[in-house]
């Protein structure tokens, strides 16, 4: 490694290092202040910031881009994250669904069944 790839690699890992601190300190922040003043915009920018932290460590640390090796590792990441997606987003629908039916009152539920009943098999 020459001289001037290690400056460039330094330069990365400290560009790195700096913007997730800067980040994680604006996130307690936020938190800790209380700038927004909802909960539902506090965790939007919370998953906001967490999502360019999470782009900059990848990137800064793992190396991932679209140039030689690191594309194949980049495919296989975002692959792993489309699958997550889909699992915690079925999970969640398939949760949802289940607290639905469930949370029915005795009266409601002995109507729901009652009309099932009607239509049979």
């Amino acid at each position: 490694m020459s001289h001037s790839d290690f400056i460039l690699l330094l330069n990365k890992y400290l560009f790195g290092f700096a913007t997730a601190l800067v980040l994680s300190i604006l996130s307690y922040v936020i938190v800790t202040a209380e700038w927004l003043p909802t909960a539902t915009g506090t965790m939007a920018v919370l998953l906001l910031l967490a999502s360019v932290q999470l782009v900059i460590q990848l990137v800064c640390f793992l190396h991932l881009g679209f140039a030689g090796r690191s594309r194949n590792r980049t495919l296989t990441i975002t692959f792993t994250l489309i699958m997550m997606l889909i699992i915690i987003i079925g999970s969640l629908w398939v949760m949802r669904n289940l607290d639905y039916r469930m949370s029915r009152s005795a009266e409601d539920m002995n109507h729901y069944m009652q009309q099932q009943n009607k239509k049979g098999f």
